[in-house]
């Protein structure tokens, strides 16, 4: 049992964080799984090759659109972030079908509070810079009544429990950073202890695990190389199994097109394409290994509603005299209208599509949330709304802010403005008054120039 539910939550902390061997993350945010932008969903499916895939199908041009007509959906998720970045729900999904509900709280230093999740559950607590974490394994109990040697338990309805297995102590930096993760099983023996170092940018560059889980000990180290972007370009992995050496090569958005794995017994290379969204997140990445098409991702991303301050009202153009409006009207061709015209219009059209485009997402996250809120219990489903509320309460708090800058600044300009013409007056009136005095001066002196003759 014991060594299932490693596996299981290994796997799954894999997924969040691809360098870390540790059994719990009590970092679960957008930034970890490498995410740009206020993202409020994401809805990752896993593509396989049907019986009839042919090897030739990445090279046509319609194959990023037809993804799902050639290849069939294996697993997936459905995960949904606060507008501050911290992980909400995981819906697990598995061709197709929506799985169990996951859905995480967190203590006053934003780190990990609680954590249910696919055979396990995970509750921590904080004492300064040390976390007590208690790691339970789900436990499926069926009534008694029920023959399991001939049951389907497919359809058998049960109850979960969770029975201790697992205790981890954990030492953080300030940052929250963990530097051990010592685990023990329920008779306090040693299970696994796990050693971190960091770089200046708080970006992991080694780590040493001992595990005592096969009942021998056995001691692995993991290195890590960064290029001068930040982006990781080498991992040697040295342990009691063949050593393996890790070598990646990253586009702009710091993903990798290229992985390649060095053994004992060979070498893998694995490649990968992708095509992203505005916002620099990969929409579909397409995976190879030495070259033959072997699976796709598809994401499906949706976005937190970012409220722009209200514009500024046009300003109120000064007064012209009849001969500068004519000379205006005259300079101005007769395209320069067209084009404004255009560029309006297809302000307008652009405004329009981006505003269909937020509502069909908004729609698609509240229905994803309303299937995944039907898997939570009442406690989970309790704690859900409340954080729904604490949500909206702080967005409609951001947007009073801004509307009230907005209106300020508004205001500002406004004054601006007023103080602007009023000055522009007062000169339109002072050369006035100058060119009458000159105008004055000039006929006075021709009239003395005239006397003096």
């Amino acid at each position: 049992m014991k060594k299932a539910l490693y596996l299981t939550v290994i796997a799954f902390c894999i997924s969040l964080c691809a360098n870390a061997q540790d059994i719990v993350n009590l970092r679960m945010d957008r930034q970890q799984m490498g995410l740009r932008g206020n993202v409020a969903s994401m809805d990752e499916d896993i593509l396989l090759r049907k019986d009839y895939f042919r090897e030739d199908w990445p090279e046509r041009k319609w194959f990023v659109k037809d993804l799902r007509s050639v290849l069939r959906e294996d697993n997936g998720r459905i995960v949904t972030f606060n507008p501050a970045g911290r992980m909400l729900t995981i819906t697990y999904t598995h061709q197709g079908k929506l799985g169990k509900t996951t859905r995480c709280t967190y203590a006053a230093n934003g780190l990990l509070a609680s954590f249910v999740g696919e055979g396990y559950k995970v509750e921590a607590k904080y004492n300064g810079n040390n976390a007590d974490i208690n790691v339970f394994a789900e436990t499926k109990d069926y009534n008694p009544s029920v023959d399991l040697a001939k049951a389907d338990l497919n359809t058998t309805p049960y109850t979960n429990s969770y029975p201790f297995d697992l205790k981890c102590r954990q030492e953080l930096t300030d940052d929250g950073l963990v530097l051990t993760s010592s685990y023990y099983y329920v008779d306090s023996l040693p299970a696994k202890v796990c050693e971190y170092k960091y770089n200046n940018n708080n970006m992991l560059v080694s780590e040493k695990v001992t595990d005592y889980s096969s009942g021998e000990k056995s001691v692995s180290t993991v290195k890590y190389t960064y290029d001068n972007r930040g982006f990781l370009t080498k991992k040697t992995v040295h342990g009691k199994a063949a050593d393996e050496t890790y070598t990646y090569e990253n586009n702009e958005q710091g993903d990798c097109t290229k992985m390649t794995i060095e053994r004992a017994y060979g070498t893998v290379v694995y490649t990968f394409e992708y095509v992203y969204d505005e916002q620099q997140n990969w929409t579909v990445r397409l995976q190879f290994q030495d070259g033959v098409f072997d699976n796709a991702a598809l994401r499906t991303l949706t976005y937190h509603k970012d409220v722009k301050p209200a514009a500024a009202k046009p300003e109120k153009k000064a007064k012209s005299t009849a001969k500068d409006k004519k000379s205006e009207k005259a300079s101005k061709p007769a395209e320069s209208k067209a084009k404004k015209k255009d560029a309006t219009a297809a302000d307008k059209q652009a405004a329009k599509e981006a505003k269909a485009r937020q509502k069909e997402e908004m729609n698609a996250q509240k229905a994803r949330a309303k299937e995944a809120e039907k898997n939570m219990t009442k406690e989970e489903r309790k704690a859900a709304e409340a954080e729904r509320k604490a949500v909206e309460k702080a967005e409609k708090e951001r947007i009073a802010a801004e509307n009230k800058a907005a209106k300020e600044k508004a205001a500002a300009e406004k004054k601006a403005l007023k103080e602007r013409q009023a000055a522009e007056k007062r000169a339109e009136k002072e050369r006035q008054a100058a060119e009458k005095q000159a105008e004055k001066e000039r006929k006075a002196a021709e009239k003395a120039a005239k006397k003096s003759k």
